[in-house]
């Protein structure tokens, strides 16, 4: 039998096959088996929007019979790309009408060669993207997921033109590449009788300026089903009444928790919030994790100083830049994955109390930060008493010689600490948990030292791809 990953990867060289030997008979069996080999517990699997064989738009463009016979099964079309580039619009409303009554996913994006020419050009992105939400609008009752990634912010179709029912949907993602501001949201803007419905969303990634109206209309703490908020892509306003403050966002985080007890992650990425934070405690952020990236550390540490109760779980803190960590106080988040150029990060991680670290793509954690991590430490005092797994990926600038100092440390710390309290119920970890991906080279000596002192190991070296 054909081979479906043959059959999916090379489709311009089924245009060169005589394929009237193949009956439709033939070619739906061939269909299903692709279309089965793209589905998993019953969800499409993810693939670029750029991709050039994607099913069904790819078998189709190879001749009228193929699209005949993938025109005669709804289900194919049940996940529609539109590339604003490309796309044609009178496509749109043949893929929308090939899914018959069936729910469906929609993606909406644009060709990245061109817009990678385009960053400083006034092209008409906004028209076409408004032209082809006219056009999935009527069919949202039925949308199960819908996907906007334009390249600025005032391209977006704006959340508070939504006035329809969307009973089915659980993925919304309004986002963008850079935030070029927009009108801000006044009265004559939100219609009378506003009944965007959504109740079945778990996952809801927007703008910041979308995340604003919806802060506004006091929609987003009306989703009992969240899991997963995202808000990105914030410049700040120019009107008082168009603004984004921290305290929009920890206050919907804090009812969300509070009411439905479902959200689980919070993502702030690359948003510059408008004024200070006004209430310095109260907000509930107990939630499972959160991901600040690309965030001022002013208003990373606003948000930990104003939280009551327990921190999230897990907290990733992401930054281009190398700004000084030592002033946040993570003291009860379980997991720390700090990401990106930091200084000060021996005084963060001293403060911190939990039980994994995760170090990633971070040229400032070298051999000197590894030393004045133990070499602060108060000997009569055991600091970050849980702390047991070490995770380190995509950084080459510290040594295994380093590391195992930090170890023997550690090891020596605890035993300290037992032996002023043998009594004590507080845990007292060693380092037992060692992964590297992407590190320096080690030789294999060192790497059975690892094994020896530790109960699990991994290490694969960036340069030659070997995994002790």
């Amino acid at each position: 039998m054909i081979r479906i990953l043959t059959f999916r990867r090379d489709f311009a060289h089924l245009r060169r096959t005589n394929n009237r030997v193949l009956p439709p008979e033939l070619l739906l069996l061939i269909f299903e088996h692709v279309y089965a080999d793209s589905m998993l517990n019953g969800e499409w699997i993810a693939c670029s929007p750029q991709s050039r064989t994607q099913f069904p738009f790819a078998p189709a463009a190879v001749c009228k019979a193929w699209r005949d016979v993938l025109a005669s099964v709804p289900r194919f079309w049940t996940r529609v790309i539109i590339n604003l580039d490309t796309t044609k619009l009178s496509d749109i409303d043949t893929y929308l009408h090939l899914s018959r009554k069936l729910a469906f996913e929609i993606t909406v994006t644009r060709d990245q060669r061109i817009v990678s020419h385009s960053r400083t050009n006034n092209d008409d992105e906004g028209a076409q993207a408004a032209a082809v939400m006219a056009r999935i609008v009527p069919h949202l009752h039925r949308c199960r997921s819908l996907n906007v990634q334009l390249l600025r912010s005032s391209s977006l179709p704006a959340l508070r033109h939504l006035n329809v029912r969307a009973p089915l949907l659980e993925r919304l993602k309004l986002q963008c590449g850079i935030d070029d501001g927009e009108h801000p949201l006044v009265g004559s803007e939100v219609p009378e009788q506003w009944r965007f419905s959504a109740p079945a969303l778990r996952y809801l990634f927007l703008n910041g300026r979308n995340f604003r109206d919806a802060c506004a209309l006091r929609w987003v703490e009306r989703l009992p089903n969240l899991e997963d908020l995202c808000v990105s892509r914030y410049s700040g306003g120019k009107h008082r009444t168009g603004e984004l403050h921290l305290h929009d966002v920890l206050l919907v985080v804090d009812r969300l928790h509070r009411w439905f007890g479902r959200l689980q992650k919070l993502t702030l990425q690359d948003i510059s919030f408008d004024g200070t934070l006004a209430q310095q405690d109260g907000y509930d952020i107990q939630i499972e994790a959160v991901s600040l990236q690309s965030i001022s550390l002013s208003t990373v540490r606003a948000i930990f100083m104003s939280k009551t109760g327990p921190a999230p779980r897990l907290v990733h803190i992401k930054h281009e830049f190398s700004p000084s960590v030592y002033h946040i106080r993570l003291t009860q988040a379980n997991t720390l994955v700090l990401e990106g150029s930091f200084s000060h990060m021996a005084e963060a991680i001293n403060i911190w109390d939990g039980n994994r670290l995760s170090i990633k793509n971070c040229p400032t954690f070298d051999d000197r930060t590894i030393r004045d991590i133990y070499r602060s430490w108060d000997p009569n005092k055991l600091t970050s008493p849980s702390w047991s797994q070490l995770e380190i990926e995509n950084c080459t600038e510290f040594s295994a010689d380093a590391l195992l100092a930090l170890i023997d440390a550690r090891d020596d710390a605890v035993q300290r600490a037992r032996d002023r309290d043998p009594t004590s119920q507080a845990p007292f970890n060693s380092l037992t948990d060692l992964q590297v991906h992407g590190g320096p080279p080690i030789s294999p000596e060192d790497a059975e030292t690892f094994k020896e002192k530790l109960l699990l190991f991994g290490w694969h070296e960036a340069a030659t791809g070997i995994t002790h």
